[in-house]
């Protein structure tokens, strides 16, 4: 095999991936699953603005006891969509999520359980998909 016919693949699949964008379900799951496990540094990149200042908030009221209990998780949180509405360049999520760190009431310490929650995401630039809002279902 000469080094043409290996390369041939490589330049093939990169290609393909470069023009592949993420859509709006994928953006979703994603970024709630690396908010809900405190990643906010892996997921930053799906936030816009707006929702940059809800995962700070989110960082600054961190206890250990809840950072310990992320640290015991074996796997982190499992989200997956149950329903997706889009209108033009914004579209709604609506995303359960297991084993995550459910952070609801005030005044009370993070758990972990399961919960239902809804994206708002926005098109940003005519291409890329950006969370602006997530909300709790209770």
């Amino acid at each position: 095999m000469n080094l043409k016919s290996l390369l041939l693949p490589f330049f093939l699949l990169v290609a393909g991936a470069c023009g592949r964008e993420r859509g709006p379900q994928d953006v979703a799951e994603e970024f709630l699953a690396g908010y809900l496990d405190c990643r906010f540094s892996d997921v930053a990149d799906l936030a816009s603005p707006e929702m940059l200042e809800t995962m700070r908030w989110r960082a600054s009221q961190l206890t250990q006891a809840e950072v310990d209990l992320l640290r015991g998780q074996a796997e982190g949180a499992q989200v997956t969509t149950d329903e997706m509405e889009a209108s033009g360049d914004t579209c709604w999520v609506t995303v359960s999520a297991t084993d995550a760190l459910i952070m609801d009431s005030i005044a009370q310490p993070g758990r972990l359980g399961d919960g239902r929650f809804r994206l708002t995401l926005a098109r940003e630039k005519k291409r890329d998909w950006k969370v602006v809002a997530l909300t709790t279902i209770p």
